[in-house]
């Protein structure tokens, strides 16, 4: 599956996002003009990089053939820094702690699952994060939408039915929001979808003894999945 290929609900989000962006400028400006600088809700954003540790829950899709990992504890660290006006360059690195099921297709379907397997599902990416308030915080607080690319691997080796997920393309995308604490502290809490791409062996599509096999033959040979996870962090100023 090539990148044209990806939903596109993909397109529409990105969309809403520049549009939501746009109009909190628009807000921003309205708001600075005519207002003392002593009774305006916003103020200028304290620091212009940030390290943030978060832990969370990842959402993972179930698969087809239900090999993907599983759903699970969340850990992530990101690095934020001040590119200019409302953007930020964003690195992330997160590690998923979750199991994925084993399966021999070689065996009748009662005999087919080997058991599950635990699994860290790593993912890092690189990108943009836009402060829907610019470069100001209101009351202290400051909504923000990201969009980052990058790979994912569980660095596992493949299994006895032949499935590995090996190293993939990745997408990370979606709305956070950043609440300031004293002097350049803050906390974070962000919902992001990290899509991916799960891809099948053939041996998946071989009919066993009871004439069945793990996926129908003609099934798609891959597909992108979605991911929706929610983590809360804590973010320390670096270089004041």
């Amino acid at each position: 599956m090539t990148l044209l290929s990806l939903p596109c609900s993909f397109a529409r989000r990105a969309g809403t996002a520049v549009a939501l962006t746009a109009l909190s400028v628009s807000v921003l400006s309205a708001q600075l003009i005519g207002t003392e600088p002593s009774q305006s809700p916003f103020r200028d954003l304290p620091t212009t990089q940030q390290l943030t540790f978060s832990a969370g829950w990842l959402n993972a899709t179930t698969d087809a053939a239900r090999v993907g990992p599983d759903a699970g504890p969340l850990l992530s660290l990101r690095h934020d820094i001040h590119l200019g006006g409302p953007a930020w360059l964003t690195t992330r690195y997160s590690a998923l702690i979750s199991e994925r099921r084993v399966i021999d297709p070689g065996l009748p379907a009662v005999d087919r699952l080997q058991g599950k397997q635990s699994v860290t599902h790593h993912l890092a990416n690189i990108g943009l994060t836009v402060a829907l308030t610019g470069k100001k915080t209101w009351r202290g607080v400051v909504p923000t939408l990201g969009l980052g690319v990058g790979l994912t691997s569980d660095f596992a080796p493949r299994d006895i039915g032949g499935y590995m997920f090996g190293t993939k393309f990745a997408l990370a995308f979606g709305p956070g929001v950043r609440i300031l604490l004293p002097r350049g502290y803050s906390m974070r809490v962000d919902i992001t979808n990290d899509m991916y791409q799960i891809q099948y062996p053939s041996t998946y599509f071989i009919t066993a003894s009871d004439t069945t096999s793990v996926l129908a033959i003609g099934a798609a040979r891959s597909s992108w999945r979605s991911n929706w996870g929610i983590t809360t962090g804590f973010s320390i100023p670096l270089f004041r």
